[in-house]
């Protein structure tokens, strides 16, 4: 059977719904095909594993790390350390990888480029694109070179407020006026995300996002927006979009840490809810998703979001590393996701062996001449 590691964890606020995704998937993989070795990456980067990684109740307890081996990557094989660090154990090399970070270097590239160092196929977005959609900033100069609108926006760096945040304060108010949204620039499952009405809730609103983030963006908040999700990934060559959803907010129109996590989908309003999009809306959506997808040479499954106002559509984010890798965007049934993972998998593998390349030399060491000679 072929080897897959899942990884997820990390050092990350999101770092416990990432826990969520990664034993979602290690328990929907199809154990006819696959050994899955769960690997859950610690605060500092260090990576473990257990059986126990299968249960999300293993993570409930504090000392959830005190049983589980400590173990690394090698030329593509893991290896387990002992206590003490002083010796090490192969255990298998593995034949492909599943992202399940969230935020974070873990979703920003990390593991991206833990993997290719590896050369282990990952199912997930490359390095590059991870780093660039992690920060909102760069992911509208991304999208806008595309044609796809984006809001008007600030980014600020917290020392540049620091410095001159009264005057960044006078302009939100003459350039983009109230109402705006304030949100952490590299943060995802809207964290530290607020509306802002005026420059009193703007000033709190920033200092609040500059705990967590150094960077911050504030653009127009749209009143009587919806939030609409669309996914795509590309199996044989062949870029499948998923259909364009909308999700229904909260009273106060974002949508936010609690729709997305902790409150059970409803028929819409309050308590969240989702519902397809129709005609030209539905379709202008999933061409900017699959412009996106397919200009970016994107890979495995990412979910982007749009804010919608009338006729109106516009970019907000694109999720390199969605929650349960947005397979409820494809699949009617859980159950269904695990013909949807084995894609995934099975896709990464046939592109690593389709991009396989010499690594040529140059030889140029062997003209250097030492000084003196």
């Amino acid at each position: 059977m072929k080897k897959v590691a899942v990884l997820f964890g990390g050092n990350s606020c999101e770092s416990e719904i990432s826990v969520l995704t990664g034993t979602f998937v290690v328990n929907l993989l199809d154990r006819t095909r696959y050994e899955v070795l769960p690997v859950f990456v610690g605060q500092k980067g260090e990576l473990y594993t257990s059986p126990a990684f299968e249960d999300i109740d293993a993570f409930k307890k504090q000392d959830f790390l005190k049983k589980a081996k400590r173990i690394f990557f090698d030329e593509g094989v893991v290896y387990e350390m002992n206590a003490k660090k002083t010796r090490v154990k192969r255990l298998f090399a593995v034949d492909v990888a599943l992202n399940c970070c969230h935020g974070g270097l873990g979703e920003g590239g990390g593991v991206s480029a833990l993997m290719q160092l590896n050369e282990i196929p990952l199912a997930s977005p490359s390095i590059a694109a991870s780093g660039v959609f992690m920060d909102k900033a760069l992911t509208k100069l991304v999208v806008k070179s595309l044609g796809i609108p984006t809001l008007d926006y600030f980014r600020v760096n917290e020392e540049d407020y620091k410095k001159r945040g009264a005057f960044l304060l006078k302009n939100i108010a003459r350039r983009l006026k109230f109402p705006v949204i304030v949100k952490p620039a590299h943060l995802g499952s809207s964290i530290g995300i607020a509306v802002a009405k005026n420059e009193i809730e703007a000033k709190a609103a920033l200092e609040t996002a500059f705990e967590i983030d150094h960077r911050v963006i504030i653009e127009k908040f749209l009143v009587g927006k919806t939030d609409v999700n669309c996914a795509a990934y590309a199996v044989n060559g062949e870029i499948i979009v998923s259909e364009a959803e909308a999700a229904f907010t909260s009273e106060g129109g974002v949508y936010g840490f609690d729709e997305k996590y902790l409150k059970k989908p409803g028929a819409g309003g309050k308590g969240g809810g989702r519902v397809a999009l129709k005609g030209a809306l539905r379709d202008k959506i999933r061409s900017y998703t699959r412009t996106v997808y397919k200009r970016l040479n994107l890979r495995g499954v990412v979910r982007i979001d749009y804010l919608v106002q009338g006729e109106s559509v516009y970019l907000s984010e694109v999720n390199t590393v969605p929650g349960s890798l947005a397979y409820y965007l494809f699949c009617d049934r859980i159950l269904e996701a695990r013909a949807f993972f084995t894609e995934l998998l099975e896709e990464a593998i046939v592109r690593a062996e389709r991009e396989k390349k010499k690594i040529l030399t140059t030889g140029i060491l062997h003209t250097v001449r030492r000084a003196g000679k």
